[in-house]
């Protein structure tokens, strides 16, 4: 699933997964800066694996945009 964000004047697309693991609280969400010349091979901008690394990042976001 791929889903666009507008943070500070930045755009992202994120994909999301979810597997099974025998750890609570984690999956995976990859960040991708939306450019024009963007493809399928880029890598991602953030890769977050937990539910206290992506709020981290939506707060650095948060704060660049202030």
């Amino acid at each position: 699933m791929m889903k666009k964000v507008t943070k500070s004047n930045k755009q992202y697309i994120f994909s999301s997964s979810v597997s099974e693991t025998n750890k609570e609280n984690e999956f995976t969400v990859e960040f991708f800066q939306c450019t024009p010349e963007m493809n399928q091979e880029d890598n991602p901008y953030k890769v977050t694996n937990n539910f206290d690394e992506l709020l981290n990042f939506l707060e650095e976001l948060e704060e660049t945009s202030i």
